[in-house]
């Protein structure tokens, strides 16, 4: 039976339980419960997606009241329908961002405040920190905002390209999950099976070893990256005994030398907590991104005599997680498109952001450090770290001729979403596509051809586009799986039938500078008609004569054929079209 929000959750995320949230705690008495949508995944993507579902507008506010918009463009005669689920191991969303952010002492995220899991209001987060007061945690871009600045570009708010602190987005993504409905299914996700007569998935999660299943009628796989650590192979035989044992199945011959930020993080409760020890030590740190600038400025923190910290490439600092023309609205469409083009979109994902960056706060303290003669930091470049030669001798670990103690490595993890035994499942019982070790997805992230299972996030990346990962990618990807899932969520209260995507602005095709939609709300509204002011109806009256002066032929109509269905298909589009019959029927 579906219990509410526990004080458990409370305690976890700090925070009200959510009058929208139902969390589905184990419970062996129950073995099905049903919703429309699933999403297999509690982080940001989820987040975003699940918003996304719920928006019935998919247009950003042009009307001066929500009132005049709703009748305009007609969306007063929309139902909803339809319900999210979520299944995820953590008591709700985005408790895995917040643990990183709080291991890792972030405290401004990379992304600007106009990416974040509310896909259809880029100032969302912007409005939220002016209305809760705390528009002192976006931290300004200076090299950003001025670049953009002088290309013309400052019309836009510059509050949308500032860092917001993470302690923001965290109550932004609390407030959000508060006033969405869905229910949480606390658990693993372990199998997808199809009903063939209904066409429905049973979605099969596990908890605490106690099965439970979940039909719905779409899934989306929001997993995020999955992935072992990346290991330079000179030093994987003197990992951990853990680490080794899983990266290659190459065994250890000298554990404990070498570890991962990975395990490292696991330790303790930060960074700091993890490099307890190394007072006195000589440390070598390799990577060249965030994770590795904080390991090696916590091994100085903690007394080591020696830190090196040694990257590919010279230490390069950016804003954003992402190429500054991926965050420009100008330019994204333009460079999706030419990625899309691109034959090898792999290899085109990686060009786009190469390596890992440094934030300018932690670059100058590095630098800093690095200058001063009495630190024991010191930068160094090697783009031969693959090819290193690695040896132990006399109980010190030897790296192209330098005696450390430790060695951290701050390499990332593979991205490898078939590496997950329920992306294998999928893809070998729906026959679904991969390519170069990722999903294959359509336009509409669709994964398998006539399935609703989606997926988003990073292993979305060969449709997405560089940026898959990070909170544009979020955004990105919510918006296309709205419009693919609309028919579950929204109907019409007229007839029940289908709800239909409104393009923006019908009357852009005139020239009219301020022309809005017509809408399909009835003349006898009295309510409607007496909020429409008189600008909005010279308008259209402007229109109407507009549209009555063109002398339009009709174009002989072609009754288009449609390929025959098959049987399995006419019968699932039956049912969805006496389940959602159903749904109007009663309300729902």
């Amino acid at each position: 039976m579906p219990v509410c929000a526990t004080s458990a959750k409370d305690a976890i995320l700090h925070r009200p339980s959510s009058p929208a949230t139902v969390i589905h705690e184990p419970d062996a008495g129950v073995s099905k419960t049903r919703v429309s949508v699933l999403i297999i995944g509690g982080g940001p993507h989820a987040l975003a997606a699940l918003s996304a579902l719920h928006e019935s507008s998919f247009a950003f506010g042009q009307f001066t009241s929500d009132n005049a918009f709703q009748r305009r463009v007609g969306f007063k005669n929309l139902q909803k329908i339809g319900m999210v689920g979520i299944i995820d191991p953590n008591e709700g969303f985005c408790e895995g961002w917040n643990k990183r952010f709080a291991s890792l002492e972030i405290e401004h995220l990379r992304s600007p405040a106009l990416a974040h899991p509310l896909a259809f209001e880029p100032m969302a987060l912007v409005n939220f920190a002016l209305r809760e007061g705390r528009e002192g945690e976006l931290l300004a871009a200076p090299f950003v905002s001025s670049k953009l600045a002088d290309e013309g570009f400052s019309m836009q708010d510059p509050r949308l390209y500032s860092l917001p602190s993470t302690a923001l987005f965290r109550d932004f993504c609390a407030s959000l999950e508060a006033k969405l409905p869905h229910e949480w299914y606390r658990g693993y996700a372990t199998r997808v099976a199809k009903d063939g007569d209904s066409g429905e998935y049973m979605v099969s999660y596990e908890c605490e070893g106690v099965e439970h299943c979940v039909v719905a009628e779409a899934v989306i796989f929001a997993t995020g990256p999955t992935g072992p650590p990346i290991v330079p192979s000179p030093f994987l035989p003197f990992m951990g005994s853990t680490m080794a044992d899983g990266v290659d199945g190459v065994p250890p011959v000298h554990g404990g030398r070498v570890t991962h930020t990975a395990e490292l993080l696991g330790r303790g409760s930060t960074m700091a907590d993890g490099v307890v020890g190394v007072r006195g030590a000589r440390v070598l740190v390799v990577g060249g991104g965030l994770t590795a600038a904080q390991a090696a400025l916590a091994a100085v923190g903690a007394g080591a005599a020696r830190v090196v910290l040694r990257s590919r490439r010279p230490l390069q600092t950016r804003a954003y997680d992402l190429h500054d023309d991926w965050v420009d609205m100008r330019k994204t469409n333009r460079l999706r498109f030419d990625f899309l083009c691109m034959e090898d979109r792999c290899e085109g994902a990686k060009r786009a952001a190469p390596g890992g960056t440094v934030p300018a706060s932690y670059m100058e303290e590095l630098r800093r450090g690095a200058a001063s003669d009495s630190s024991a930091l010191e930068l160094q470049v090697d783009g031969g770290i693959e090819q290193s030669a690695v040896r132990l001798e006399r109980g010190e670990l030897h790296v192209d001729g330098d005696a450390f103690d430790l060695v951290i490595l701050a390499t990332g993890a593979a991205k490898t979403p078939l590496s997950s035994r329920l992306y294998q499942q999928v893809q070998a019982d729906f026959s679904a596509p991969v390519r170069d070790g990722f999903p294959r997805v359509d336009t509409s992230l669709r994964w398998a051809d006539g399935e609703d299972l989606f997926v988003v996030g990073a292993n979305a990346v060969l449709e997405l586009g560089p940026g898959a990962l990070n909170l544009m990618g979020a955004m990105r990807g919510a918006k296309i799986i709205a419009v693919a899932l609309r028919d579950l969520m929204w109907t019409t209260k007229r007839d029940g039938a289908p709800s239909a995507v409104v393009n923006v602005n019908s009357f852009s095709c005139l020239g009219l500078k301020d022309a809005v939609l017509l809408g399909f709300a009835d003349s006898s509204d009295e309510e409607d008609a007496a909020s429409s002011s008189d600008d909005e109806q010279a308008v259209v009256g402007e229109a109407v004569r507009q549209l009555s002066s063109l002398s339009v032929r009709p174009a002989a109509s072609k009754k288009k054929q449609e390929p025959p269905l098959s049987k399995a298909k006419a019968a699932r589009l039956r049912a969805r079209k006496h389940r959602r019959a159903t749904k109007a029927s009663k309300g729902m």
